[in-house]
């Protein structure tokens, strides 16, 4: 390249990027168009003239959601560096980084689906009041406290709907019943199954990740005990969603509880438009997986420790 145009490339940089003028001054200071100007600051980092470094204590979680998005199709992944390991410490960073999801993604007129957790609790909590949209938020499974327990379901959908001016609609049946017969009695009120039909064509769900064990929100609400710990992980499940258990490659599960339980169904999280998974910690990694792999959610809100398993169970490099 000529010296000239070197030297006028770096000219064009160094007022862009240490002296800070705009294309626009740029272009009336050296007689250029501003198209020439955005030009030469394109090849000036081409050529090396110019070099980009971002220097944040976050690049290495975005790098990480670049690699979840590559390696599961995900339309984004958000992933939080929490200021401790702990259980507490990772639902709020995931709670709040969920809430900011739904500010920034919510439209006017949309139906948003969502699930009770302690995750989406949190989620809930830290929603700030934003200008009224005309939304409808819908329960997607049942909750009624079968113990000591509280789901806060109520809570959660009612406060996400303030938060953005809308409707709430709560589903106030248990989540699973004794037998199917009386799945069906319920089925029959037509609230009930306005609500579930709702939730079925919501063009946004939100939702924790439950893995199969002691510690998850439905064997601390009393809908799963010890007994049926062991029957689900006999019969491989590593998780659920909104009380549906799945295996390790995504596939339903144990379908005598899947016939007892109110709930939207797995398949109909596949044609949302947003399909929103909060989930986080290394417990939950197995469950997080196959819901990925069940392409259940195509949107993840997670942690850096469990997206750097993920990124390495995926088989991406």
């Amino acid at each position: 390249m000529a010296d000239d145009s070197v030297r006028l490339l770096t000219k064009v940089a160094t007022l862009y990027y240490r002296n800070r003028l705009t294309q626009e001054e740029i272009a009336a200071r050296l007689g250029l168009s501003r198209q020439t100007v955005g030009r030469y600051l394109r090849r000036a980092e081409e050529q090396g003239i110019v070099e980009i470094h971002i220097r944040s204590p976050l690049l290495f979680a975005t790098e990480l959601e670049n690699r979840l998005e590559a390696a599961f199709g995900l339309t984004e992944a958000i992933v939080v560096v929490p200021p401790a390991d702990t259980d507490d410490a990772v639902k709020a960073a995931l709670g709040e980084a969920a809430a900011g999801f739904l500010q920034r993604r919510v439209q006017n007129g949309d139906i948003i689906a969502v699930s009770w957790s302690s995750t989406l609790l949190e989620c809930a909590r830290h929603l700030e009041r934003s200008a009224p949209r005309r939304v409808t938020v819908v329960q997607m499974n049942g909750s009624m406290d079968r113990s000591s327990y509280s789901t806060r379901a109520e809570y959660i959908i009612d406060r996400i709907a303030k938060a953005f001016g809308g409707e709430a609609v709560t589903l106030v049946v248990p989540m699973l019943v004794d037998r199917v017969d009386i799945k069906t009695s319920l089925l029959s009120d037509s609230r009930i199954a306005a609500a579930l039909e709702m939730a079925g064509r919501a063009n946004v769900a939100m939702f924790g990740v439950g893995d199969v064990s002691e510690h998850s929100s439905l064997y601390k609400a009393g809908y799963v005990d010890d007994g049926m710990l062991a029957r689900l992980r006999a019969a491989g499940a590593v998780g659920d969603i909104c009380g549906r258990f799945y295996d390790a490659q995504g596939r339903p599960c144990v379908p005598d509880i899947n016939e007892r339980t109110l709930a939207i169904e797995l398949e109909s999280l596949r044609s949302k438009a947003l399909s929103v998974a909060v989930a986080g910690t290394l417990a939950k990694v197995d469950a997080i997986l196959g819901a990925l792999r069940g392409h259940y959610c195509n949107v993840l809100v997670t942690d850096e420790e469990a997206a750097r398993v993920l990124v390495e169970r995926s088989g991406s490099s």
